[in-house]
C-alpha cells in the first residue's frame, strides 16, 4: 500500500530500460532542502507501512480473542518499533548536516 506506487514505477523504468532499450533514468540529485525534505519524506512513508503492519497484527490478536491467545503475535511489536525508531537517525541526520551542491567542472580548476 504504502510502497506500492513508487515500486511499481520503478520496476517499470529498470524493465523498459532493461529490455525495451529505453534510456537509463536519471536520479535526482538531493542536496540541501531537497534533501531533508526527501529524507523525511521516506520516514513518513515508512511510519504509515509501520501504523498498517500495527494495526493489522492487532486485528489478527482481536481475531483470535484474547490478548492472551494472541500474544504470539504482540512479540512483533519490539522489533517494528525499534526499527522505526532507528530509521529516525537518517532524517534528523540528513536535518543536521544537509549535504552541499556538488562542485561544477568550473569550480575543479
Amino acid at each position: 500500500m504504502v510502497y506500492g506506487h513508487r515500486t511499481d514505477r520503478w520496476a517499470d523504468a529498470e524493465f523498459a530500460r532493461r529490455f525495451g532499450g529505453a534510456a537509463a533514468s536519471r536520479r535526482p540529485e538531493l542536496y540541501g532542502r531537497a534533501a531533508v525534505v526527501d529524507a523525511w519524506k521516506s520516514w513518513l512513508r515508512f511510519l504509515l507501512a509501520y501504523a498498517i503492519s500495527v494495526g493489522l497484527i492487532f486485528g489478527l490478536v482481536m481475531l483470535i480473542g484474547t490478548l492472551d491467545e494472541g500474544a504470539p503475535l504482540l512479540v512483533w511489536l519490539n522489533p517494528l518499533t525499534k526499527v522505526l525508531v532507528y530509521s529516525l537517525i537518517w532524517p534528523i541526520a540528513t536535518t543536521i548536516w544537509p549535504g552541499k551542491a556538488p562542485k561544477t567542472a568550473k569550480e575543479n580548476r
